[in-house]
């Protein structure tokens, strides 16, 4: 199963915030989890935030979520085609009413809305089930009995659509509702990995989510990193982290690096300028001090050792040290 291999978090301790920096990962979202996870995130929080400027515009318009199936059926190509043919053809009729003004159907009522295909698996009838998921903005509220009509119209074989009034959540907003469509093609937990396979020969290079009308044109971002924080020259832990592969897989984390932007740079500036006027710098002094204390405790005498008294098995050990870090940061672009 493919994974993310390498992935980069900084934790922003003075404001307890963590984001995702950079990370090395496969982009096969039908196969990983965790691509696949990063992809829906995004999607979430773009589709959220065009969500709430349309309603700011038309406050009329009335937040639902619908999902539409076709019969299960053991072919995942025949039965996943018969949906996507099924759901443009309902798509067009929309637009075709909107542009020629004939043809009206209760799909008609959509303002706008964003949708994705979900493929699950029954293990007792060995049945594939694929339907959609929508959320959408209405103009007036959906008869759904005569929607099913429709549908069943298109499909012939399904009469099955269900439609939910959705409410804005305190915290959330919108973005719960938003996750039910943002969600995984494909539930990773529920499938066998020979399930997970054949899914991903017949879905891949499909397109699996899309949007129409007033929450069409939402740009997921190519690089899925989280956003930093406003506020810049904050200081954060930076923690690498590598996945072991195996019965109970994990991320290991390698390599821990505390960066203070602000103060590093004030402090090699005064550095420099120091050194320029020709004296040692109080940062050199006062870290040369704190080390005389601390052998004063100890009751050693520290003593820097010059090149050629490090044993050349340590100088080595450390060479391969920083090629393998930066190696690290080369593979995530950093």
């Amino acid at each position: 199963m493919a994974v993310a291999i390498f992935c980069c978090s900084k934790n922003f301790y003075t404001i307890d915030q963590t984001k995702l920096a950079k990370f090395h990962v496969c982009g096969q979202h039908l196969l990983c989890p965790f691509c696949a996870g990063i992809r829906a995130s995004k999607a979430i929080q773009k589709y959220t935030e065009r969500v709430d400027e349309v309603l700011k515009k038309n406050r009329k318009l009335k937040p639902v979520l619908i999902t539409l199936t076709v019969k299960n059926g053991t072919d995942l190509s025949e039965r996943s085609t018969h949906l996507i043919k099924s759901l443009r053809t309902l798509i067009k009729r929309r637009q075709d009413y909107n542009k020629k003004g004939r043809g009206f159907n209760e799909f008609c009522k959509i303002n706008g809305a964003m949708y994705s295909y979900e493929n699950t698996y029954n293990e007792q009838t060995k049945e594939w089930h694929p339907h959609v998921h929508m959320f959408a903005l209405l103009d007036d509220w959906i008869d759904q009995e005569q929607m099913s009509e429709t549908w069943h119209e298109i499909t012939g074989d399904s009469f099955i659509v269900d439609i939910r009034k959705v409410k804005k959540e305190k915290d959330l907003g919108y973005a719960k509702a938003a996750a039910e469509v943002c969600k995984y093609a494909l539930k990773f937990g529920d499938l066998t990995v020979e399930n997970t396979w054949e899914a991903f020969k017949v879905l891949k290079g499909k397109r699996l989510s899309g949007a129409f009308g007033s929450l069409y044109g939402v740009k997921i971002p190519e690089n899925l990193a989280d956003d930093m924080p406003d506020e810049k020259d904050l200081p954060y832990l930076e923690m690498l982290y590598k996945f072991v592969f195996g019965k109970q897989s994990y991320y290991d984390l390698q390599m821990t690096r505390h960066v203070e932007p602000h103060s590093k740079d004030n402090d090699d500036e005064a550095e420099l300028r120091q050194r320029e006027e020709g004296g040692r710098s109080d940062l050199a002094i006062t870290e040369n001090a704190h080390r005389i204390a601390c052998d004063v405790k100890t009751g050693r005498v520290l003593r820097k050792k010059q090149h050629w008294q490090v044993p050349p098995t340590t100088r080595v050990r450390v060479k391969k040290r920083i090629r393998r870090w930066d190696g690290y940061l080369c593979v995530m672009h950093m």
